[in-house]
């Protein structure tokens, strides 16, 4: 079978030849592995990375100036397609130009040894250590959200997309259509107004979702046209043992949305990938009458149990977890091999299983963690 052929069967609950594996990368560990494990077969990336991690490296790490941090971000789309692809992944993951990182070069501005840039949505974000962050929200008002204007999106935004379509047709390409509770708590009113304005105003939050919803639909169609096998949604829904809002309240302004979006995706023949980062399992039941193929994360740190969850949704939703990330700083080499193990005993037996990280490989850990990781998977693909 080829990545394509693994991924699909899987989502499916159909035989494989192994069980498919999906690896995420944050953008400083995509650097950090060219340099230090493994180069690409990109001459030119590998040589980008490499620069970069030592750049960052000698300047002080997270001490560094904000060039010397930021640079790296621009590798994160090599590093999450092609680069995965090297490292034995059977799934890239790219995103449509207008929410890529290399996208917002033109808006980069550097002052008093910080960085700023223009989000996606309107407003400014920061760099904090080694991630953008949201400065100044695009609304100030939720009374405001109803006169928002989101960008325009159309064929154009989708060239990589087509590109990496046609030079990989066997690998299985996961579209990123961005997120929506999430940019609205996020980017466009910042964390708290969100949080206050369900209280205040849940009308405008109600109106804006179904608003963002039918812009989100026409990104899954041009995705869809572009060569996707798979949508997918980053939308966090969870903290630490809680869901970040009450399920009350997410049933009513983010689940009809979410429901449209796993439509538009099936609409198209395109199952359609859910990543959400903390508590899952009151969620879980929820995926399911949405019709959600794959979940992608369950941390084990954040309360979440795969045992359970397969138990709960009774092989009606695939998951995509199982190596560790949250908590691969604390875990010994060999627990965290162990526990990677585990996860995979657990989830291949129930036929609907990805092999993938609960987030984003950090660029922290012992160089032998990552080699343990890269080893343990790849004995299962023999």
């Amino acid at each position: 079978m080829n990545s394509r052929e693994r991924v699909l069967a899987a989502v499916n609950g159909k035989a494989c030849d192994w069980v498919p594996v999906m690896f995420w990368l944050n953008p400083h560990t995509t650097c950090r592995l060219l340099s230090e494990y493994q180069p690409g077969r990109s001459r030119l990336a590998s040589f980008m990375g490499k620069w970069a991690w030592q750049r960052f490296s000698r300047r002080g790490g997270m001490e560094a100036d904000a060039f010397s941090r930021a640079f790296p971000l621009v590798m994160e789309e090599y590093g999450n397609s092609e680069y995965v692809l090297d490292l034995g992944a059977d799934i890239a993951v790219l995103s449509p130009d207008f929410i890529s990182p290399s996208s917002f070069i033109g808006s980069i501005r550097f002052r008093d040894g910080g960085m700023t840039v223009g989000g996606p949505f309107g407003g400014t974000m920061s760099l904090a250590g080694i991630y953008m962050h949201p400065l100044e929200p695009a609304v100030t008002d939720p009374r405001g959200l109803a006169d928002f204007e989101f960008p325009d999106v159309a064929e154009k935004h989708f060239h990589g997309v087509r590109q990496f379509r046609k030079n990989h047709p066997s690998i299985c390409l996961l579209v990123e259509i961005g997120a929506m509770q999430q940019v609205l708590c996020d980017y466009i009113l910042g964390m708290q107004v969100f949080m206050l304005a369900l209280v205040d105003y849940p009308r405008e939050i109600r109106a804006f979702m179904e608003r963002m919803a039918v812009w989100l639909e026409n990104i899954v169609w041009l995705a869809a046209d572009a060569g996707a096998d798979m949508i997918f949604l980053q939308d966090d829904y969870g903290c630490n043992g809680r869901p970040l809002i009450s399920m009350d309240m997410w049933m009513e302004i983010t689940f009809p949305q979410l429901s449209r979006l796993v439509e538009a995706s099936h609409s198209r023949g395109l199952p359609f990938m859910l990543h959400s980062c903390g508590y899952q399992m009151p969620f879980l039941e929820r995926y399911v009458q949405a019709g959600v193929d794959v979940l992608q994360s369950l941390q084990v740190g954040a309360g979440n149990d795969l045992v359970r969850a397969l138990e709960i949704t009774r092989g009606e939703l695939a998951f995509a977890t199982g190596i560790d990330v949250q908590r691969s700083a604390a875990l010994t080499p060999s627990e965290l091999e162990q526990s990677i193990q585990d996860a995979y005993r657990i989830g291949s037996a129930s036929g609907k299983f990805i092999l993938g990280m609960t987030h984003m490989l950090q660029h922290d850990l012992p160089i032998e963690k990552y080699q343990m990781i890269f080893q343990t998977v790849h004995q299962f693909q023999e």
